[in-house]
């Protein structure tokens, strides 16, 4: 038992370091040699779990990445005074991760797709799933806030689309400023819809003739 243990213990140090390496500098800047020394683990360790190498290794990274934050952003919802407050959250909450770091600390599945998408297939079927798991997660809470399937969808796109992109450009600023602008003009027009939705369940047959007229 002591040595299925400490086998799992090095096997999460490596998706961490792998994590925390993609962050910062990027799927192509990380060797498997730097992999293991940031997790502190002997170098045979990651061929041991990871077979097939570096690449194995990503997809895990980023698979791991996905469900983590996708757990972010249900959680987000579920705490929040509504859609608007729950997305906002999560932008500040990246802009204080950014700041930390001193902008080093980007997202690890935008950093791999970026290096990879075009050279490994394993790699960019794992970024698709990571923010498919995200979208998801996003347009649950929109519906619950009473956006239909359709809007629920095209909103997560829109908002998913805001925050990688607005990491992108306070990364290249070193500013919080395109985050938290983004934040307040995404959070704007969630909250403007959400008070469409509150009346059209307040007054469902006037909003069925309406949409009718």
């Amino acid at each position: 038992m002591k040595d299925r243990a400490a086998s799992i213990g090095t096997k999460e140090r490596l998706l961490r370091a792998g994590e925390q390496l993609f962050r910062t500098r990027g799927y192509a800047g990380a060797s498997l040699k730097q992999l293991t020394q940031a997790a502190g683990a002997p170098w045979g360790s990651a061929y041991h779990f990871f077979p097939d190498g570096k690449e194995q290794l990503g997809v895990e990274v980023v698979r791991q990445a996905g469900d983590f934050y996708g757990d972010g952003w249900r959680e987000s919802f579920d705490r929040a005074d509504g859609p608007g407050d729950a997305i906002e959250r999560v932008f500040r909450a990246e802009a204080r991760i950014l700041e930390a770091s001193d902008y080093r600390n980007g997202c690890p599945v935008a950093s791999v797709t970026l290096d990879t998408a075009s050279t490994s297939e394993a790699l960019r079927s794992a970024c698709a799933s990571a923010f498919e798991v995200w979208l998801r997660a996003i347009e649950g809470g929109l519906r619950k806030a009473g956006a239909s399937d359709g809007e629920a969808t095209a909103l997560a796109g829109f908002v998913l689309s805001a925050i990688e992109g607005a990491i992108v450009l306070s990364r290249a600023a070193k500013s919080p400023a395109p985050l938290l602008q983004s934040a307040a003009f995404v959070r704007e027009v969630v909250d403007r819809r959400a008070e469409d939705w509150r009346a059209a369940r307040a007054n469902p047959v006037q909003t069925e003739s309406s949409e009718r007229g």
